[in-house]
């Protein structure tokens, strides 16, 4: 499962990357995240992929909870958003 979750957060930090050169300043981005749990070990996503923007450059980097997963108590969704400034 490690790698399984290793090459998600791979995945998007090359997506985030990759939008750079096609991203006009100002741009924003918003993606909707929910975080994990495997084995009873929390993934905060959105915590993982906001430290991914911030290394690549993104700015104003926010994580708003839009709802409240059905699975377990402590599974959210939430609404991740950056700007790219170029």
């Amino acid at each position: 499962m490690g790698r399984y979750v290793y090459k998600y957060f791979h995945d998007m930090h090359q997506h985030f990357q990759n939008l750079r050169p096609t991203l006009g300043p100002g741009a924003r981005l918003k993606y909707i995240v929910g975080n994990s749990s495997f084995y009873g070990i929390q993934v905060p996503t959105e915590e993982i992929l906001a430290h991914s923007l911030t290394r690549l450059g993104y700015t104003r980097i926010e994580r708003q909870i839009v709802r409240k997963r059905n699975s377990k108590k402590e599974l959210f969704e939430y609404c991740l958003s950056a700007i790219w400034d170029g």
